[in-house]
């Protein structure tokens, strides 16, 4: 988790399931959903991104170990 505060809460926010954003009983218009629901999917494929890195680098070096 991040140090900063405010970043913090937006890890937090986005790590959850993808529920649209409802302020005071509405909901918002288009245009903020769209951008909302780009930032989630952003933050999940950057998530997908280290993992698959990851599993990567575990594959290579497996690879390594084999003669």
């Amino acid at each position: 988790m991040a140090t900063d505060p405010i970043r913090g809460q937006y890890e937090t926010f986005f790590q959850g399931d993808f529920m649209p954003l409802i302020r005071h009983e509405q909901t918002q218009g288009a245009e903020q959903r769209s951008a909302y629901a780009d930032e989630f999917a952003a933050y999940h494929l950057g998530q997908i991104d280290k993992k698959l890195g990851r599993l990567i680098e575990l594959l290579e070096q497996g690879a390594k170990l084999k003669p």
